[in-house]
Parts: structure tokens; C-alpha cells; sequence
């Protein structure tokens, strides 16, 4: 197993709502119910790969720019912003996970 990828408690993870998750978004919420329940039969598979985070704010997540760079507030918290898996963290809730393993953005080391 990859040494960067570490548990944490789901109650700590965010969605992150700059990339439309968390809040009302344009996926069309049939599409995003289908998406939920194929990850929660993968997970109940026992395939959940590690959701991307980050445990600064994202001012612009680096996803919704064109070049790779995650400029974050500088202010680390004890909970972790999701850039990446926000259906996997939703199919993971719903099924009743506590942990799910996460991987720091390499741009959150930079």
C-alpha cells in the first residue's frame, strides 16, 4: 500500500464546494444518484480508492484551473477538504463507513 494514503474519520472530511459538491450543482441529480450507487456496490466489493484531500481551504482548486497549482488560505485544520471522491465519500456514508483512506494532494506538500 501506498505510504501517503493514511485513514481518517469520515465525520472529518468536506466536500469541497468550489468544484459544485456540498451545495446545489449542475450533475444532474439522476446522474449523481447512478454514479453513488455504483460506488457503493464497488465499495461493498471492496474497491474504495482513496479519496484526493487537502487540510487547507482551497482559495481555486487546482481542478478548475489550467495550470496545477492549489493556492490554499495557509491555515491547516483538523479536518480535510475532499478535491477528489466526493461520490465515493457519499457512497461511503450511506453504506455506514467510519474510515476511508485519503492521500494528500502532492500540490498540499508544495
Amino acid at each position: 500500500m501506498n505510504e501517503n494514503i493514511f485513514y481518517v474519520n469520515i465525520s472529518k472530511l468536506l466536500p469541497a464546494e468550489e468544484l459544485g459538491h456540498g451545495k446545489d450543482h449542475d450533475c444532474p441529480s439522476q446522474a449523481c444518484e447512478d454514479l453513488i450507487q455504483q460506488k457503493m456496490h464497488s465499495i461493498e466489493a471492496g474497491n474504495l480508492e482513496p479519496l484526493e484531500v487537502c487540510n487547507q481551504k482551497p482559495v481555486n482548486p487546482y481542478r478548475t484551473q489550467e495550470e496545477p497549482s492549489a493556492p490554499k488560505t495557509g491555515i491547516s485544520e483538523p479536518f480535510y477538504h475532499v478535491l477528489n471522491g466526493h461520490h465515493r465519500l457519499e457512497a461511503a456514508k450511506r453504506i455506514g463507513l467510519e474510515k476511508i483512506p485519503v492521500f494528500l494532494t502532492p500540490e498540499e506538500t508544495k
